[in-house]
């Protein structure tokens, strides 16, 4: 399990590289249009692996453009990227960025709870070119539960999380049961519910003693 720092201002790397984060998140779609240059140093300076995502507004982002937008946004920080988070609707950029050597995450991002049928349909279908992440919205501590069970029997690697608040706890316990990426908060948080770096980083450690 890796604890990623999901940062939508790059200034915030250099703290997050200091409170434990093993990945940097770049979420280009809450980046201003003019990155300060400091912001540009902390990138090109940053010595963890980085993973490229561009979320959609219908899974959670600010996006809101084609796939050339979406290809424009990913452009000028290819060179620096190991990894590139492809939801399904830009899932034939995927080849192209394979063939460049990135990893690829396919991720599917719902405030839904899928039923378990349905979570291993969409594993499926998201293996066909990435390492699944699911994202779901649990309704009911039954449903984290259900969660936990996908998480720990899906095939690996997979990425597992949820949406929301209510049962932000969920966040923290699915990578003890598989998950293979914690998305934590670096300065402001790009999604709700996100626990900062240090203080998951801390809540792990003591749990894993």
């Amino acid at each position: 399990m890796q604890i990623v720092a999901s940062v939508a201002d790059p200034r915030d790397i250099p703290g997050a590289e200091a409170a434990g984060a093993e990945c940097i998140e770049l979420r280009l779609d809450l980046f201003p249009r003019e990155l300060p240059e400091a912001g540009v140093q902390a990138i090109r300076e940053c010595r963890l692996p980085l993973i490229l995502t561009v979320r959609s507004r219908e899974e959670g982002g600010a996006f809101a453009g084609s796939i050339g937008d979406w290809r424009a946004l990913m452009e000028p920080w290819l060179p620096q990227a190991a990894i590139i988070d492809i939801e399904q609707r830009f899932s034939t950029a995927a080849p192209e960025y394979q063939e460049l050597g990135k990893e690829i995450i396919a991720s599917f991002h719902t405030p839904m709870m899928p039923s378990g049928a349905d979570l291993q349909e969409i594993e499926s279908r998201l293996r066909r070119y990435g390492i699944p992440k699911i994202v779901v919205g649990p309704r009911s501590p039954e449903d984290v539960l259900s969660l936990c069970a996908f998480t720990l029997h899906a095939e690996q690697p997979v990425i597992t999380s949820i949406m929301g608040s209510r049962f932000r706890f969920a966040r923290l316990i699915l990578p003890l049961f598989g998950s293979s990426f914690l998305f934590c908060a670096a300065g402001r948080p790009t999604a709700e519910g996100q626990f900062p770096v240090r203080e998951a980083r801390e809540i792990l450690d003591a749990l894993s003693r």
